[in-house]
């Protein structure tokens, strides 16, 4: 009935237009299918179309680096057989709205029914096959979209040396209210099948944005990066999963992710030492990450250096909220959008792309709950009234709230070893490494370089490595080497 009305409707204002001479408008209705066969319903979630003028292009998910037109809106309890509609009154738009398309267009969608994950490239995703279509201006236009595929093939396969590990954590299932599993990937070395009374330090791996224990067992590129094998002694990796409803929790305490830091602490790591042979010292506990993960390694560090030896942090994710995206949080009247100049800030430090932070809000505005912003908010601040995290600045103006940004200080890696690292100095000296390249997209750079001043200013000794180039990635064979050499150092070198 609710179709019926809304086609009615528009041939009304179609006839009217006519009628007074005045120019037809576009009216683009873009209408999603699914059956049966693929999924017994119904469905609840968010369905985004993925839109390219070029009909040679096959439209992908988005990022700053590779942009897309996107479309996006929650729906519940869609059945089978019903058609699902978006337009330009019920979606959230990037890049264009529905009724500016015009001409060809390739199209696809995609299905996110898995509200408590992040990540949308994962078994169970369902989406279309690549549909083109021609927009014509001047008239209702109704593009049909059968969502006919379900992604399979995603999930964690165990192989002899990779397990899985899910350990139920009682105080998340607490805070959810519902059975909740910490999750990782347990890499061994091979002697581990062979010497049955050797035991083994151990490397958490604290993987970037997007990246989860899955990864390890569809490719070698994690593998690869972090040495897992082949590079120094042989190590136990424990490859975690960060991802949950609203991004990367970065086992981190939160209000809006429930105590994570605790749960890996006091539930994961008993669990996983009791069944594997891995040595329960400090000095044989190794934190590694990259981006986010980075952040969580020099976060679990500075919480619990009685039970870790040393982070070694990637390109780690702001460590200092005045430097931020090189933007001073604190300041009065700071805005995410706006440099003083009232000039739209950079997204990406980069002199060939133009991709504003404005663009990256309204991006993640379109895709939906779990993007790096929301991401931040939820690890960072309260919670609002709606239950979601407490946005930290407007989504329309982009000013910074300070309300908001109160509970972020808590957060703030810099802060706390500005009023703490005194008290922490005979606990942390010699055990924080951190690498970044100056040319970092996401200036990442900036708040590192603060964050040694305080370091030196407090006397901890750290070994921070700013690189000339290396963009987001600062992973070489050196630094894997260098990596592996300063864990074996502290394992063989027991702290007394």
């Amino acid at each position: 009935m609710k179709n019926h009305l809304f086609l009615a409707g528009t041939l009304l204002i179609l006839l009217i237009s006519i009628s007074w001479n005045i120019p037809a408008q576009t009216y683009i209705s873009l209408v999603c299918t699914y059956t049966e066969e693929l999924t017994y319903g119904p469905l609840s979630g968010r369905i985004l179309l993925l839109v390219s003028q070029d009909t040679a292009t096959d439209p992908d998910l988005p990022d700053p680096f590779h942009p897309f037109i996107t479309f996006g809106r929650d729906f519940e309890n869609w059945h089978p057989g019903e058609t699902l509609v978006l337009n330009q009154q019920n979606s959230d738009c990037f890049l264009s709205c529905p009724d500016s398309l015009t001409g060809w267009i390739a199209i696809r969608a995609i299905v996110d029914s898995h509200p408590e994950s992040s990540i949308l490239v994962r078994d169970g995703t369902c989406f279309s096959d690549k549909i083109v279509a021609r927009i014509e201006t001047g008239k209702p236009n109704y593009v049909t979209v059968p969502i006919t595929q379900m992604l399979r093939g995603r999930g964690f396969r165990e192989k002899p040396n990779i397990r899985l590990l899910e350990v139920e954590s009682p105080l998340l299932s607490s805070f959810y209210g519902k059975p909740t599993f910490i999750e990782a990937a347990v890499l061994l070395p091979d002697s581990y099948f062979t010497d049955s009374l050797r035991h083994y330090p151990t490397m958490f791996v604290f993987p970037g944005w997007g990246t989860i224990h899955t990864a390890v067992t569809q490719g070698t590129f994690q593998q690869k990066r972090y040495g897992m094998s082949g590079v120094g002694e042989e190590k136990i990796v424990v490859f975690l999963n960060q991802d949950c409803r609203y991004g990367f929790h970065v086992f981190a305490d939160s209000k809006n992710n429930g105590p994570r830091a605790t749960s890996f602490v006091t539930e994961f790591l008993p669990e996983f030492e009791a069944q594997y042979r891995a040595v329960p010292r400090r000095d044989a506990r190794f934190l590694t990450g990259q981006s986010s993960g980075a952040w969580a390694a020099l976060w679990l560090l500075i919480n619990y250096p009685d039970t870790f030896g040393m982070a070694w942090a990637a390109s780690p994710d702001p460590v200092d909220f005045s430097r931020f995206l090189n933007i001073d949080l604190y300041s009065p009247d700071a805005s995410l959008y706006y440099d003083q100049a009232g000039s739209l800030r950079d997204g990406i430090d980069s002199d060939s792309l133009i991709f504003s932070l404005r663009d990256w809000i309204t991006l993640e505005k379109a895709l939906g709950d779990g993007g790096q912003f929301q991401s931040f908010e939820a690890v960072f601040g309260n919670t609002a009234s709606t239950g979601s995290p407490d946005q930290m600045f407007d989504r329309e103006t982009g000013a910074i709230l300070p309300s908001a940004l109160k509970s972020w200080e808590a957060y703030d890696i810099n802060r706390i070893l500005l009023t703490r690292g005194a008290s922490l100095k005979t606990q942390l000296d010699g055990r924080i490494t951190i690498v970044v390249a100056g040319d970092d997209p996401f200036f990442l750079d900036e708040p590192v370089k603060t964050l040694k001043e305080t370091l030196d200013s407090v006397g901890i000794k750290a070994d921070i490595q700013i690189l000339d180039e290396g963009g987001h990635n600062t992973w070489s064979k050196e630094i894997r080497e260098e990596m592996h050499q300063k864990m074996d150092t502290m394992y063989n070198t027991p702290y007394p």
